[in-house]
């Protein structure tokens, strides 16, 4: 069977991999952003402290993640990594904005601020990943 011929379910089912793989390493890496955030909660610490703290711990562990699992990338690190801490740098910022407001104005508990913020955060980072972090066309432009 040539490829002209190929049912057209499989390409559709494939373009729903990367997003599917995207989302489970994500989760992983929330995890960790919740489980540290709720600890630092639990011991005192200040919302807005406790987000970015668990910010911070869920990008280190979503990095190695999204590399191999979800794009399996064959981007260099010497690329990639840089990148990607420039699209952390980015998605900080708006993971501290948005849950600014939703805790501060919008007055809504951490928790329902934090979960609005994630799934807000997780669309920016596909897109800053697919595009910008672990192309390989863009990689490939780079000079090395």
């Amino acid at each position: 069977m040539n490829a002209a011929s190929a049912s057209p379910v499989p390409s559709s089912i494939a373009a729903f991999r990367r997003p599917a793989r995207f989302a489970v390493a994500g989760g992983a890496a929330t995890l960790v952003h919740w489980l540290c955030m709720s600890v630092m909660l639990a011991a005192g610490s200040g919302a807005h402290v406790a987000t970015t703290a668990g910010a911070m711990a869920g990008a280190a562990a979503n990095y190695p993640l999204q590399h191999r699992h979800a794009f399996a990338s064959n981007a260099a690190h010497r690329r990639a990594l840089p990148r990607y801490l420039a699209s952390c740098a980015l998605a900080w910022l708006a993971n501290l904005l948005l849950f600014a407001v939703l805790h501060g104005p919008a007055d809504w508990p951490p928790a329902l601020a934090q979960a609005g913020t994630s799934g807000a955060v997780a669309a920016l980072n596909y897109l800053l990943y697919a595009r910008m972090v672990f192309d390989e066309a863009t990689d490939a432009q780079t000079p090395a």
